[in-house]
């Protein structure tokens, strides 16, 4: 049957277009971002709940407007999840679904997240029912947790980013093998929690760990303290001798930290032990066999003490079959969010306190600061605003002593590689500051203003890119 389009057809259909546009602008929580987390859409309604205009949202990356947001693990995973309970840090909640937006080749490019459950009472209802079901289920996994296998071993390691996940895949394919492991970083950004994670992921978890900190052993005692003696080797030597770390560790891990701090005749002796896996106490001549994980763990550039007769060669290239370098927190900022959350829980049980969140502008206030001091900086900041305010949600003024902090650090943040998407934004990122100012005439205050910042960050922006 051949169907005609009239005229009034075009008018009615024209209509019901318009009204879904607006019902959906006006009656749901709608939010769309890219592939790279940017917000490319938002209705009025989820506009209004958030408290901001649509224009201070879109366009913003979506952990500074939502930073508990569960939208990247969709962009990871490309399936939708429906009728979820979604806890806002502020305490409020919503149930909805989102949905992955694919190209015409099936990758994923975007995620939709859209919610109907507009009525306080519905969600209300709702919320109590599942906090029900979730305080019993954490009571029954609390009980099951000595009878089955621990819990996920990447739960510790806390990121979204492009390079943290990289560093994930990775251990999750080498956790099981008995390769010696290098860990690099600067001090703070969380060495020892891969360290654990390693351990952890392998077979050899329920095997000790042992943990030992070359700095902090003193010269004299380090031979003694990582192979062990045999009765009678010195003066003060315990009766029936002692077993050194190594010997301690047999079967499971051993964590060398700070192993630049090795001295050149003890780095020696640990190359025969990594060569032959075999230790032999002082004072005997049966050699022990070892079976165990090494990783070490260093803040320092190897290669360079290598260049400067600090390291010795063999020992690197021994210890670094597998390399695993943990990125700066400045390299990665897409990370804090997920880690503010995480560090206020903890805090939060540390100190019995009651801090609800972190707002946007304080996460982005964050995120415009470049942590010298990594991810035990972070913590340290996070602990210190918690502590003082005591309960309520974390505010940007909560965070003034980082103004202090800067203007006393000598630390600058190292140039990113110029293949790294971060890079790219930033340098939009300039380009849009440097366009403010001109427009205003170089008044800070009227530039912050018409970004729809916040001065203090404006500065910490200014100062970053090198902006005249």
């Amino acid at each position: 049957m051949k169907k005609y389009i009239t005229a009034e057809t075009n008018s009615v259909y024209q209509s019901i277009t318009d009204i879904t546009n607006e019902a959906y602008e006006n009656l749901y929580h709608t939010i769309v971002i890219d592939k790279n987390g940017f917000v490319v859409y938002i209705s009025n309604y989820y506009a209004d709940f958030l408290g901001k205009a649509k224009e201070e949202i879109i366009g913003k990356k979506i952990e500074t407007v939502i930073p508990n947001t569960k939208l990247y693990e969709t962009l990871q995973t490309g399936e939708p999840t429906f009728d979820s309970l979604f806890e806002f840090m502020d305490g409020r909640s919503l149930v909805y679904s989102r949905v992955p937006v694919r190209n015409t080749f099936g990758e994923v490019i975007g995620v939709v997240s859209i919610s109907s459950l507009n009525t306080t009472d519905t969600v209300n209802a709702l919320y109590k029912e599942i906090n029900h079901l979730k305080m019993a289920n954490k009571m029954y996994s609390q009980q099951l947790l000595g009878l089955t296998e621990a819990p996920s071993v990447f739960d510790n390691i806390i990121g979204v980013s492009p390079q943290i996940m990289e560093i994930k895949q990775i251990l999750s394919k080498v956790s099981n093998s008995t390769m010696p492991i290098l860990l690099t970083g600067e001090s703070g950004v969380g060495k020892e929690v891969f360290a654990n994670a390693i351990h952890n992921g392998s077979e050899r978890k329920d095997a000790p760990f042992v943990k030992v900190n070359c700095a902090a052993i003193p010269r004299e005692l380090l031979e003694s303290e990582l192979f062990g003696y045999e009765t009678g080797t010195f003066s003060g030597a315990i009766k029936g001798g002692k077993a050194g770390k190594f010997e301690l560790a047999n079967n499971g891990t051993i964590l060398l930290d700070e192993i630049e701090e090795l001295p050149l005749e003890m780095q020696s002796k640990l190359l025969r032990v990594l060569q032959e896996y075999e230790v032999e106490r002082i004072g005997s001549i049966k050699p022990i066999s070892l079976n165990l994980q090494v990783i070490c763990c260093s803040n320092k550039n190897l290669y360079k003490m290598v260049e400067e007769k600090k390291f010795r060669e063999d020992l690197l290239y021994r210890i670094n079959v597998m390399e695993i370098e943990i990125p700066p927190l400045r390299e990665r900022p897409e990370d804090i969010p997920p880690l503010c959350s995480s560090l206020i829980e903890k805090i939060n049980h540390k100190y019995k306190l009651n801090i609800s969140g972190i707002s946007p502008e304080a996460l982005e206030y964050l995120t415009g600061y470049s942590w010298p001091g990594n991810i035990r900086e972070l913590e340290h900041s996070i602990e210190r605003a918690c502590v003082l305010i005591g309960s309520g949600l974390l505010c940007e003024e909560n965070f003034a002593f980082i103004e202090k902090k800067k203007e006393r650090s000598p630390i600058q943040p190292a140039p990113a590689p110029s293949s790294n998407f971060f890079t790219n934004k930033g340098t939009a990122e300039k380009e849009i500051i440097e366009d403010a100012l001109k427009t205003c005439s170089g008044n800070k205050v009227q530039a912050a203003k018409l970004l729809g910042i916040s001065r203090s960050l404006l500065y910490a922006k200014i100062k970053k890119y090198g902006i005249q």
